[in-house]
């Protein structure tokens, strides 16, 4: 341990050396290498062989200063290098026109490179706790399977997709979040489909001449330690490839909490042309996950947060989780040369999911392989936009044989559409469908209508959906010594309808309410360790926000307020969960500006939240790496947090400093988001991001 931080040391003294060293830039946008203006038909890309044709142009991006230049260069330098070209072999310039990736219809961008750098994340569950209509389940720690309540959604009616590509778990269909490779994410989409929300995100495109590196690293106490290294280089005008390592560590504060991993990321990119454009995406993670099945407590309100005396309830169980993913995508978009985004793609996966849990009780565990191929095309004629696309995969199962999962291997295909109208005055309309079919006989269906309305500074916006959740392997075909699933399940039946009214003082002003109530029919629940379809069920929630954006200062505020309640439709008296309401508030506040003659800028400021009353969260199941909304387990007791945060750039260096939970041990010991979990005490995170060029 000594050593390996020793090396981390080192690591971070050589990389504050040479950014003093080699800096270039006095820009808030450090990391974002990326090219992005509206002038993208004027933009070249100069090789090695010009080397005078740039010395006195105009840089179009403060980050990457000897890359990108508007043309005509400087025409005696120009014509200096005529001579050297005639004699040598004339080699034509490829003209610059960044990839863009086209959203999905409809989403909600919520996260970009800009906003993500100037804050520390542990995991996207981190992030996704402080926005309006969550509720974050943790289990203690990052990496974990930890999971959110989002709006009317429960876990189970989530998914996480990188570009066309779902990163759902393929047995248990939960959303590992921990999975996403957050610092290379460029764009991240959300939106509420009503019988289940998505989220989608994309990566990061490089245009430089020279390599780009980059370090990252952060530090608490315990076992948290986290170091990513990057390096990007452009071979050619044309290509590009991007490498990176993270090395994750976590836990420690409680026993049988440690957790250790790694992360790989590889990704290839080649322009084809001015329209076509080729992209080789993978990624590994690879995790050893002490698992104490929640800590010994009577009451959790009584509960001395001790870590010493603190007992697991099992005190050696481990799980080993393995996820790789391999991709080759092809882009396509239109000639035209004031088009940047794509409008058709396709592309062939191949994943494999591993996770072997070992304890005292029960050994259990899967092993899949997935291969499968993807299509996507947008098309637009005026106000009407369309969007399809279609996905076929195989799932071979690999499990050992004295493992917990029998299922054959089956396929999957599934077949989707889109149209957004906005030529209709006065209203805006956006229609979805989907249909999917596995070859168990399970099939699934979706359907989804939504519309806005925007009269003077107030906007409207309402939707109502239907349709169907197949069971997951895990729930059909699971057979362990303690759970089992259940072949004669039926599917899922959501109606959903939901609405929001805001209003916006400005572009970056606005307040508004949100509403959503969701009916479940034949929800799939854990119910004496056999997975069946239970009674139905309403899901209903309710979220007041504001935001504030100055040039000086950030606030943003929010209260969400979320319940189980009996069917609005067919009320049977009865419902399977708690009915204790659940509620959130949330606010942060944020200085910004530069500091020292601009020699910093800097961003600080608090966030925090208070849940006021006991709830019931939702229940997870180590054994089964599930979420389920019906439990046993105790009331959580109130609790507070509130965290300080402070992030200044030097040149291309930004450090970030966060102190977690400041109010433990003033207001409360402790507290709790999943009970028997408790989360961790007040910490100091101190993280830095290093950016190299040349």
């Amino acid at each position: 341990m000594k050593v390996l931080r020793t090396t981390y040391l080192l690591l971070m003294l050589l990389a504050g050396w040479q950014a003093v060293a080699v800096a270039q830039v006095d820009s808030t946008a450090v990391d974002s290498v990326a090219f992005d203006s509206a002038a993208i038909d004027t933009l070249f890309l100069y090789p090695p062989e010009f080397p005078l044709a740039v010395t006195d142009t105009t840089s179009l991006n403060t980050v990457a200063t000897d890359t990108l230049f508007r043309f005509p260069p400087n025409l005696t330098a120009l014509q200096d290098t005529t001579g050297q070209l005639v004699a040598e072999e004339k080699k034509e310039l490829f003209k610059v026109r960044p990839w863009e990736f086209h959203s999905p219809l409809g989403a909600d961008r919520t996260a970009t490179d800009s906003t993500l750098r100037w804050q520390h994340w542990s995991d996207w569950i981190y992030k996704l706790n402080r926005e309006p209509g969550i509720i974050s389940y943790r289990l203690g720690t990052n990496i974990r399977s930890n999971a959110v309540q989002r709006n009317a959604h429960e876990p189970r009616h989530q998914q996480l997709y990188w570009e066309d590509i779902s990163l759902n778990d393929p047995v248990s269909g939960v959303v590992n979040w921990g999975l996403i490779p957050e610092n290379k994410i460029a764009d991240f989409y959300t939106r509420d489909l009503g019988t289940v929300h998505e989220s989608r995100f994309y990566h990061h495109q490089y245009y430089i001449n020279k390599p780009l590196s980059r370090l990252i690293y952060s530090e608490s106490k315990f076992n948290y330690r986290n170091l990513e290294f990057e390096v990007s280089h452009n071979l050619s005008q044309r290509t590009n490839v991007e490498l990176s390592y993270w090395d994750r560590r976590s836990g420690g504060e409680y026993s049988n909490s440690e957790i250790t991993g790694r992360q790989i990321y590889l990704k290839a990119s080649h322009h084809l042309g001015q329209d076509k454009y080729l992209k080789l995406n993978y990624i590994t993670n690879s995790y050893d996950i002490g698992e104490p099945f929640g800590y010994n407590m009577a009451d959790m309100r009584t509960f001395n947060f001790d870590r010493y005396a603190a007992s697991a309830v099992q005190s050696s169980a481990t799980s080993e989780q393995k996820n790789n993913v391999l991709a080759l995508n092809y882009y396509q978009r239109n000639s035209d040369s004031t088009q940047t985004k794509d409008n058709f793609r396709a592309g062939l996966f191949h994943r494999s999911d591993e996770r072997f849990l070992t304890s005292p009780g029960d050994s259990t565990g899967y092993s899949l392989t997935s291969v499968g191929a993807n299509t996507r095309k947008w098309w637009q004629w005026g106000g009407l936009q369309l969007e399809a696309g279609a996905k076929a995969k195989y799932s071979f199962n690999k499990t050992p044989a004295n493992r917990s999962f029998t299922a054959d291997d089956w396929a999957n295909i599934k077949a989707e559409g889109s149209t957004l109208i906005e030529f209709i005055p006065l209203i805006d309309l956006m229609a979805d469908g989907e249909l999917q079919m596995r070859s168990d006989g399970f099939q699934s269906y979706q359907i989804n209508a939504e519309g806005e309305i925007p009269v003077g500074r107030f906007t409207l916006t309402g939707g109502a959906s239907s349709g169907t959740v197949m069971p997951t392997p895990q729930q059909l075909y699971w057979d362990s010594g303690q759970f089992n699933g259940n072949p004669d399940l039926e599917n899922e039946k959501i109606q959903d309808v939901r609405g929001t009214l805001s209003y916006g003082f400005n572009p970056d002003t606005k307040i508004g309410v949100r509403a959503q109530h969701k009916e479940v029919t034949n929800g799939i629940m854990i119910a004496d360790s056999l997975f069946r379809n239970v009674d139905r069920y309403a899901s209903q929630s309710a979220t007041a926000f504001f935001e504030w954006d100055l040039t000086h200062f950030e606030f943003e505020g929010s209260a969400v307020f979320h319940r189980f309640a009996d069917s609005y439709v067919s009320p049977t008296g009865t419902i399977p969960m708690s009915s204790q309401e659940r509620a959130w508030l949330k606010g942060s506040a944020y200085w910004k500006g530069y500091l020292f003659d601009r020699a910093t800028y800097v961003k600080a400021g608090v966030s925090g939240m208070a849940a006021p009353f006991r709830y019931q969260a939702d229940h997870y199941n180590p054994e089964l790496n599930y979420w389920q909304s019906m439990s046993n387990d105790q009331s959580l007791p109130m609790f507070n947090r509130l965290d300080v945060d402070i992030s200044a750039r030097v040149r291309s260096i930004i450090f970030i400093l966060r102190w977690e939970n400041v109010l433990d041990d003033v207001s409360q010991l402790g507290y709790f988001e999943t009970a028997q979990y408790p989360m961790s005490q007040r910490r100091f995170i101190f993280s830095v991001r290093a950016l190299f060029r040349n």
